[in-house]
């Protein structure tokens, strides 16, 4: 199971993703606009998107930011996630109309049609394809520079059948690109590749080398850590795991990743501390409590505490691309 990731363009295969890093965002954006653009890029980075719905909400309700292209488009884009199509596009267009040479209002306006092209049939997406590459291509005419815009190309390029434009040779171009602008993501973006070609020593080694090469950014010292409890080597993961958390204590993700392995290792007062220190800075925001009751469920350790998680975890609606409610609660009855 994994969460985050960028914008993905994938859509004829599973559709768009939650937005991380968001390179290069704040040049679109207007001096009255970029903090909340870019706090609401970190609540996305975190896995807090409620938190970044209701900010960037509160910031266009704003007559001063009523015509602010970019904090429209990255609204649209954050509504995308909810999977509110028609909102999203709405936004995306109006950000278009108000400045056409906005990189990020084209590159949202793409990501809203790539979503709702999934709700149709395969030969009316493909259709529409020549209209979104118009949008992608523009945002890169637009935001050379800017590295969600390569992570688009690449999504776009794994998830079309090679018959109408895939080729992961032309990913690992895109990705090569990207290594200029974020080398961490051009490592991400390359182990995403290897993962659609099923080559999993590759894509690992790509993870590894974000987080040597790159230690002080929890990215890919998350991924790396990530990536090993996803493969059972808990030991290894943990400290990853542990530091990603450090250095970035406002994460879900990485705080539920911790909790998780600790309770593989038979470490569960300490996962207790994460989930209660994750409880006081993101309380609208639960991952960590259902990674820890399904990690007590796989070792078969103290099931009422799962319980209480899953418990804990059904208050609050769950974030866009975690599990649902229903998984909860499936989970839950497992426990007997």
């Amino acid at each position: 199971m994994r969460y985050g990731g960028k914008i993905a363009a994938a859509w004829l295969l599973g559709g768009i993703v939650a937005t991380a890093g968001m390179t290069g965002l704040a040049q679109a954006s207007s001096p009255a606009s970029q903090p909340a653009i870019k706090q609401a890029a970190d609540y996305i980075e975190w896995g807090r998107l409620k938190e970044a719905r209701d900010l960037l909400a509160g910031a266009v309700s704003q007559p001063a930011n009523a015509n602010d292209a970019a904090l429209l488009a990255f609204y649209g884009h954050v509504v995308t996630m909810f999977g509110d199509f028609n909102q999203g596009m709405n936004l995306t267009k109006k950000a278009v109309a108000l400045d056409a040479n906005c990189a990020t209002c084209h590159l949202y306006l793409f990501e809203a049609m790539a979503e709702r092209a999934k709700t149709l049939s395969q030969v009316r997406a493909l259709l529409v394809l020549p209209k979104l590459r118009k949008q992608l291509q523009k945002a890169d005419e637009l935001g050379p520079r800017l590295g969600d815009v390569q992570w688009g190309w690449i999504d776009l390029d794994l998830g079309l059948p090679a018959a109408v434009g895939g080729s992961a040779q032309d990913a690992f171009a895109h990705a090569d690109k990207l290594s200029q602008i974020d080398p961490v993501d051009g490592h991400l973006a390359r182990a995403s590749i290897y993962a659609s070609a099923k080559k999993p020593d590759q894509e690992l080694a790509e993870y590894q080398a974000a987080a040597t090469e790159h230690p002080n950014d929890p990215r890919g010292v998350f991924a790396y850590g990530q990536a090993l409890a996803e493969r059972g080597e808990y030991a290894k993961a943990e400290p990853l795991l542990a530091r990603a958390s450090q250095m970035s204590p406002g994460s879900v993700m990485y705080s539920g990743y911790e909790a998780a392995a600790l309770v593989h290792l038979g470490r569960l007062e300490q996962a207790r501390t994460v989930i209660e220190d994750g409880q006081r800075v993101h309380p609208a925001s639960r991952l960590g409590e259902y990674l820890t009751a399904q990690a007590l469920k796989d070792t078969g350790k103290d099931f009422a505490w799962a319980r209480q998680l899953l418990d804990a975890y059904l208050t609050v609606p769950p974030e866009p691309q975690q599990p649902t409610a229903a998984e909860a609660r499936q989970l839950l009855a497992s426990l007997g």
